[in-house]
């Protein structure tokens, strides 16, 4: 661990992989530094959600104008779908 994250120390990661890697070794200590900077403000396991709003979407995936709070659904079971473009 470096950082407090699960990433290997850049010493410790095999030459081999930086020839093969989409990143340098500075791409990468930058990439880490970034993140462990991130987790610590980010919530822990077990802390409480925190609130957000989104617009809310049609069946159909068509924006609805209508906004999403997540402090108002306090003390309702909530089920949110996640996920990435990247």
């Amino acid at each position: 661990m470096w950082l407090n994250t699960s990433y290997l120390h850049p010493d410790d990661v095999p030459d081999e992989r930086w020839g093969s890697s989409m990143q340098s070794r500075s791409q990468y200590e930058t990439m880490v530094r970034d993140r462990s900077e991130r987790d610590k403000v980010a919530p822990k396991v077990g802390d409480p959600a925190p609130d957000f709003e989104i617009e809310r979407l049609s069946t159909k995936g068509l924006r609805t104008g209508e906004i999403f709070r997540l402090s108002e659904a306090l003390g309702r079971p909530i089920g949110l779908i996640l996920g990435s473009y990247t």
